[in-house]
């Protein structure tokens, strides 16, 4: 856990305020004031956590335009270790992702995010309900553990899960059949790179990654060692290929 010393010098690195680091982290804002004045002596482990998230992240702009931020590893150690414990201790302080032992906060969606998830859910969840009644539509926030040994939750923006079994009052443990990102600015390397490797190693059947910025769909069909990719525009029907008769149309979005 990284030191209060240690979190006022990256404060003042990131030139953040109070009220910034409260809004990035969920802790209120007066507990911020009395942990960085000295007034708290002995502050919660979540609340520690929850700021040590923050304070261990960069912050730039990605070459398309929109603002990213990341997490960043320190001298080898810090920032590298978290576990779903973690992961879940941060739940109703800040949004975050854990991937391979690094935690990444997730900076709210903007509108547009919201109303493509909002489509691509009514979409899957009508075709469900018409015809797959065994199978299972979500969207974030809804926590999904990837790896067996617990270093792994991401929060996808849309999961179809066809195997029950895998579901638990938490989310699920294992990879939904179908995952769908929207990309938002906050988070775009991930989905395309990182998000990637992780859903393809994981065991998901298929991954899109709508763009709204680049108004694409890229859509990977992952078998085994094998992988299909192919790109679609936001005027195209885009078939869902885990499903036989199911094609999402952007054309009827108005983007």
């Amino acid at each position: 856990m990284m030191k209060l010393e240690k979190m006022k010098q990256r404060k003042k690195q990131l030139h953040l305020t109070n009220q910034e680091l409260a809004q990035r982290s969920g802790v209120p804002l007066g507990t911020i004031n009395k942990i960085f004045s000295g007034a708290t002596k002995s502050p919660k482990y979540t609340t520690l956590l929850a700021l040590e998230t923050v304070l261990g992240m960069y912050f730039y702009y990605d070459q398309d335009g929109p603002y990213v931020s990341v997490a960043q590893e320190k001298d080898g150690r810090y920032g590298a270790g978290y576990t779903a414990e973690d992961y879940y201790a941060l739940q109703g302080r800040m949004q975050a992702e854990l991937i391979d032992g690094q935690l990444y906060y997730m900076a709210a969606p903007g509108r547009l995010h919201q109303e493509l998830v909002g489509e691509l859910h009514y979409c899957v969840k009508d075709y469900i309900r018409k015809n797959r009644s065994n199978s299972q539509v979500y969207t974030a926030p809804f926590s999904v553990e990837l790896d067996g040994d617990r270093r792994t939750v991401v929060q996808p923006d849309l999961a179809v899960v066809c195997r029950k079994e895998l579901l638990d009052d938490r989310g699920m443990k294992g990879a939904p059949d179908f995952v769908a990102e929207v990309i938002s600015g906050s988070h775009g390397k991930r989905d395309y790179e990182l998000k990637l490797r992780k859903y393809w190693n994981g065991g998901v059947r298929e991954y899109w990654v709508v763009d709204p910025f680049k108004k694409t769909i890229v859509v990977y069909w992952f078998q085994g060692e094998e992988m299909d990719m192919k790109i679609y525009g936001f005027q195209d029907k885009v078939p869902v290929r885990i499903f036989e008769d199911l094609a999402v149309d952007f054309g009827e979005f108005g983007r």
